[in-house]
């Protein structure tokens, strides 16, 4: 039903390249890129905006939507997060409480 790769005839000098694929390409509204990168709506686009996240497709009007495997890709590449730093008691006693906390 769908063809996974484009013909000769379609490559343009403004069309994207032919990818071989075995899956359909899935475009993420708004919503759907804030719930897999954890960021919120105006973090996305102030990122977007400073060309360190993937830019969006034009649908219709102002629809737009992200390529998915531009998103995973961008989450693919951030760094892992490090444990954070043990908590230091700041008054007498108040290193057991800490102490529970962690444990």
């Amino acid at each position: 039903m769908f063809q996974t790769t484009r013909s000769p005839a379609m490559n343009t000098a403004n069309s994207a390249p032919a990818v071989e694929r075995s899956y359909r390409e899935r475009l993420l509204r708004i919503n759907d890129v804030c719930y897999l990168t954890g960021l919120g709506r105006s973090t996305v686009y102030a990122k977007v905006k400073g060309g360190v996240f993937p830019h969006p497709v034009q649908l219709l009007g102002a629809c737009v939507a992200w390529r998915e495997s531009e998103v995973d890709a961008w989450i693919a590449a951030r760094p892992l997060a490090t444990a954070p730093a043990p908590l230091k008691a700041t008054r007498k006693g108040a290193a057991k409480t800490v102490a529970k906390w962690v444990a």
